[in-house]
């Protein structure tokens, strides 16, 4: 059983925490209880100091096995309901000294000798039990009614060891393990300390929002409570706690549970009488074979704060709010960790969980509505924004936020370091309905040419419509929040009120039971190209007109232009000249099949003449045509390499 207290504690929030334990203690031993589940955080954090003149030689502790398991290694193993059978039985073979009561026809005595064994019937063991004996010098094996029995004296110390070892072992707790601090002998003030796993801490926090009067600045008072639970198995009583904010890095080893790794087994080799020995002939080689926030429908709201109508019950005030809670707790930066230092010893009883007030302040804070489509469609969100100037960092946790006294809505509050801002949205503000509309177009923002190309840039413009219909009767003001569009710049509105690199805000006026829309326009610099001849002179006056090219480009383009269409003149000459040969070719063709049949004499050789002629003639035309396809080539390279030449030069 624990002796020592336990003095302090540091919870986290990740499911362990370390205990202290102080307190004097006199003697060799001192032993430590914990869970089963804690032994391996336990072997791993386990620190222990003798803060006097003595020392600590060593730590102890259980094996991992059950109950059971250590029940079976040893020799005896008594039954719930004839515990005395049992022993009798599992003593077979040892010397043991049995005492006999007094009954009417024999006086008390007792009987030494070797166990034999335990004899019963089997359906109703304790019905008239005997136990025999062996006496070794007189070879006389006697027989003994257990009834008579009024005890049993080991006279082997191995069997009364394994009968202490049987009862230390049946009396072990099975979810609890025991740690044994040995220690020098005399007086010790003892410090233990240790990780086990522990409940995480919460935190749950109030927020209290008060207009200013008169121009004032508006507040709310933050107040925050650290809840904790006792899950061990004793009182805490008088403890310093603490409790860590932040991500320490932890994780389980296996400790506790012994590890004996796998070894080759290597045998003995056997020997035996070598036989006669012999060689034989080698044979021939054998052939080779992968937030969400919590959303509060308000109805209709007050002229203030998005509120419902308030009821004339006692509100309590910020300063009265300010004033209830007296703060427990200092902070305490510790690197990466924050600590919250609760002043005043904590005591809960086991099984018990406690709250501690650890922060409670007012704070300059701001009333705002804030838009933005991926988060709530349709309605802005009513929503606090403020800075951390608590001094402390503040843990992530819900928080309940309360208007003038009055319910407001909940939220979450992230994990803000000091000084960090935050934005507390609460409740829906349904009096206000945000419709978004979408629309985009491309204007050509500038031409330049380039070798035989001409380069048009182009603006892809991307506009974001907000439209606002109020249903209040007074004047609001909406920050709308826009995501911009990756690759895109800002055109207007070209100074945004706030901005980051995940959004842009505007803060936009609101008339009474009007419609306003807000509009917000990006743009992206696209480019593309065209050959100069695909244009006509339509598209070079459009650009003369539009101020995309000068009057001497366009006329020099125009020139271009012409040098291209006799280009394309010469082009369609020179198709037509092909589809002409095709045809002359196709003639020739015919004709000199119409000469094989034809004979040399008579109508037959006057017809053959003829054809003869005919071919002549399409000869003629071929050559013709052959010489007019290499004036009109070379005319078609004189062309393109005075476009070309032109072209550089404009």
């Amino acid at each position: 059983m624990t002796t020592l207290p336990i003095t302090r504690m540091v919870l986290f929030k990740h499911g362990v925490g370390y205990f202290e334990r102080r307190g004097a203690h006199s003697g060799e031993q001192l032993e430590l209880s914990f869970s089963r589940e804690a032994m391996d955080d336990v072997l791993k954090s386990l620190i222990a100091l003798d803060l006097g003149a003595g020392q600590v030689l060593g730590v102890d502790f259980e094996t991992p096995e059950d109950r059971e398991q250590r029940l079976q290694r040893g020799s005896i193993h008594l039954s719930h309901d004839r515990s005395l059978l049992d022993l009798l039985r599992d003593l077979r073979g040892r010397r043991v000294r049995l005492q006999l009561a007094e009954t009417k026809h024999a006086p008390a005595s007792s009987v030494e000798g070797l166990v034999v064994g335990v004899d019963y019937v089997p359906n109703d063991p304790l019905r008239h039990p005997l136990v025999s004996l062996y006496n070794a010098e007189t070879r006389l094996v006697q027989t003994l009614a257990i009834t008579r029995l009024a005890g049993v004296e080991l006279l082997e110390p191995g069997a009364a060891a394994d009968l202490s070892y049987f009862l230390r072992a049946a009396q072990s707790e099975e979810q609890r393990r025991a740690a044994t601090l040995r220690l020098s002998p005399g007086d010790h003030d003892l410090l233990v300390g240790y990780i086990a796993p522990a409940p995480a801490w919460r935190v749950s926090y109030r927020l209290l929002f008060e207009a200013g009067l008169a121009g004032a600045e508006d507040t709310v008072v933050l107040q925050g409570w650290g809840l904790f639970d006792n899950q061990l198995e004793e009182d805490l009583n008088g403890v310093a706690l603490t409790l860590m904010a932040g991500m320490p890095v932890s994780f389980r080893y296996r400790l506790y549970e012994p590890h004996t790794p796998e070894r080759p087994l290597v045998e003995d080799e056997e020997r035996t009488v070598n036989a006669p020995i012999a060689f034989a002939a080698a044979p021939p080689p054998a052939p080779m074979m992968m937030a969400d926030v919590a959303e509060m429908a308000l109805g209709e709201t007050d002229a203030e704060y998005g509120m419902p109508p308030r009821s004339r019950a006692f509100r309590p005030s910020a300063a009265q709010f300010e004033e209830a809670v007296q703060v427990a707790a200092g902070g305490d930066e510790r690197g990466a960790l924050f600590a919250y230092e609760v002043v005043h010893p904590v005591s809960v009883a086991r099984g018990q969980s406690a709250m501690v007030p650890i922060v409670s302040q007012r704070l300059p804070a701001r009333h705002e509505l804030l838009y933005n489509g991926a988060k709530h469609p349709r309605h802005p969100v009513a929503a606090l924004r403020l800075q951390n100037g608590t001094g402390l960092t503040l843990e992530r946790g819900p928080v309940t936020v309360l208007c003038a006294g009055d319910y407001g809505g909940e939220a979450v509050l992230p994990f803000t370091r000091t000084g960090g801002e935050l934005i507390v949205p609460f409740a829906i503000e349904l009096g206000l309905t945000v419709e978004e509309q979408h629309r985009g177009e491309r204007k050509l923002a500038s031409l330049h040419l380039r070798d035989e190309y001409l380069i048009f840039e182009e603006h892809d413009l991307a506009t974001t419509s907000y439209h606002i219909t109020s249903g209040l009767e007074r004047a609001a003001e909406v920050t709308i929040e826009h995501v911009p569009r990756n690759g895109y710049e800002l055109v207007s509105p070209t100074k945004p009120d706030e901005q980051s690199a995940g959004f842009v805000r505007w803060r936009v006026a609101c008339a009474p039971q009007a419609r306003t829309v807000f509009e917000v326009t990006e743009r992206r610099l696209i480019s593309r190209h065209e050959q100069v001849r695909s244009l006509n002179g339509q598209q070079l006056q459009a650009f003369l007109r539009d101020r995309l090219l000068t009057a001497e480009t366009v006329a020099a383009l125009q020139e271009v232009l012409a040098l291209y269409h006799r280009a394309q003149a010469a082009q369609n000459e020179l198709t037509k000249l092909e589809r002409e040969r095709d045809k002359l070719y196709r003639q020739q063709t015919q004709i000199q099949k119409n000469l094989v049949p034809l004979g040399r004499e008579g109508d037959e050789g006057n017809l053959r003449q003829r054809y003869v002629n005919t071919l002549n003639q399409l000869e003629d035309q071929l050559a013709a045509s052959n010489a007019e396809e290499l004036r009109l080539q070379a005319e078609l390279v004189r062309i393109e390499q005075e476009a070309v030449a032109r072209l550089k030069a404009v």
